[in-house]
């Protein structure tokens, strides 16, 4: 059986550097339903010769975001619904992962 195609779009974005990388692409089904998300691991933050695995999102640093470094060339997990299904080294390697675990196979 042939798995179900989706239509993808980009989601979130971080422009932190001044160049836009893509953090998310979702798929939806034809009624518009959000099906699966492909969502990049972002890893450790590097700053000089240290390495910080916790972010501060606010100023007062109450609110911190954990960067696991990812497998290595695993840096995108494959979402169907709350649900990890694979990891992939490149995006379109996890949206196919992803439409492979909805067809079943």
């Amino acid at each position: 059986m042939q798995p179900p195609r989706l239509h993808w779009m980009r989601g979130r974005v971080d422009e932190g550097d001044g160049k836009p990388r893509t953090l998310e692409w979702i798929g939806i089904d034809d009624a518009g339903r959000t099906i699966a998300r492909v969502v990049r691991v972002r890893g450790p933050l590097a700053s000089g010769w240290r390495l910080y695995r916790a972010v501060a999102l606010d100023a007062q640093g109450r609110v911190v975001e954990l960067r696991p470094t990812p497998p290595a060339g695993a840096g995108w997990l494959a979402c169907v619904g709350g649900q990890v299904v694979g990891r992939a080294a490149l995006p379109l390697q996890a949206v196919r992962t992803a439409e492979a675990a909805l067809g079943g196979g």
